[in-house]
């Protein structure tokens, strides 16, 4: 057996990482432990790959268990995440597919991590979603087509939402207030984590998932009864709209899971109508959607979807509803009910 290793780019370096840590996943036999332990000893690179790689598959436990496999001292590591995204892919289609049929076994979806300063400005794409760790230890997960501005100081912690959904789990310094500004209103975490979304009227959500969040709106925006402030709390497990009356009400545990679904990059819809669907789903997409009756935009649909994941959206109103998609243009897909066969 040669115990040259080949010159290796980043690339095959990867998609190497990939596959050791699949056939991790089955246990090493005692030559497979020789091999590994040679690539990686053959370049500190490979070790910090492996690392890497063993996080995107939430594997750092079977790293850990084979510690003496490492020679090298731990230094932080760039954190590619859509670049081993892709070379798990070129390891699948290089013959681990047997491994990734069963579900469970697939990486859990693990969006883009990055580390912010003082000031910073972030914005995912139509589609896309990341995650933000502050460097106050807060983490601010992204939805699709978001700009979120954050600013940290000595004093306050200020994120300021453009458009889009964020979801935040907020580290605690009560020296440090956090504030979530979205246009006139401001939201203060209290130890908490919430979700804050700007739907396409400008109308503004919160959900509290975990302790209490103050709002603070310009006093007009209550009605009497309520605290001349302007101010309101919600607990854990309330919700407020901000829209022309605003009404604090409890949210069941079942419906913040699906309003959060985004986070594990699923749309789930249990009795929407149509027309809702098709706007949440057109949120991940560039494409519009024309549905074309008053009846089928009030038809109720039920089923998980990953997010933007249209052609199996589509495939399950055509399969499980009697829905007609039809390209109208390259933009645009028009819905239908599909003709009844009983005037045939």
């Amino acid at each position: 057996m040669s115990n040259v290793i080949p010159m290796q780019n980043d690339q095959d370096r990867r998609q190497q990482a990939a596959e050791w840590i699949a056939k991790m996943d089955r246990d090493l036999s005692s030559s497979e432990l020789e091999q590994l332990r040679a690539w990686i000893r053959a370049d500190q690179r490979n070790e910090r790959e492996l690392e890497e790689c063993a996080r995107l598959w939430d594997m750092l436990g079977a790293l850990h268990s084979l510690a003496d496999l490492m020679p090298h001292e731990k230094k932080p590591s760039s954190w590619r995440p859509a670049a081993l995204a892709a070379s798990l892919a070129l390891a699948l289609v290089a013959g681990l597919a047997v491994l990734v049929n069963d579900a469970s076994l697939l990486p859990a979806h693990e969006p883009q991590v990055a580390e912010v300063d003082d000031q910073a400005t972030y914005t995912t794409p139509v589609g896309d979603q990341s995650t933000v760790h502050l460097n106050d230890g807060s983490v601010v997960q992204l939805n699709t087509d978001t700009q979120l501005q954050v600013r940290m100081t000595a004093e306050h912690r200020l994120l300021t939402l453009e458009q889009g959904e964020i979801h935040i789990d907020v580290a605690h310094d009560p020296q440090r207030p956090l504030r979530v500004l979205v246009g006139d209103k401001v939201f203060e975490a209290l130890g908490t984590s919430f979700n804050v979304r700007i739907d396409e009227s400008g109308e503004v959500e919160l959900i509290v998932t975990e302790g209490r969040v103050r709002v603070e709106l310009p006093a007009e925006s209550f009605t009497v009864s309520e605290q001349d402030s302007g101010n309101t709390e919600l607990a854990q497990g309330e919700r407020i709209v901000l829209d022309e009356v605003p009404e604090v009400e409890a949210i069941a545990d079942g419906d913040i899971e699906v309003k959060l679904a985004w986070r594990k990059g699923m749309l789930v819809f249990r009795g929407s109508s149509l027309d809702e669907a098709v706007r949440e789903v057109g949120r991940y997409t560039h494409l519009e959607f024309v549905v074309q009756s008053e009846d089928l935009k009030a038809m109720r649909v039920a089923g998980v979807f990953k997010a933007g994941d249209v052609e199996g959206f589509l495939a399950s109103l055509r399969a499980n509803f009697d829905v007609v998609d039809r390209r109208i243009d390259e933009e645009t897909i028009a819905l239908s009910l599909k003709p009844s066969s009983s005037g045939m």
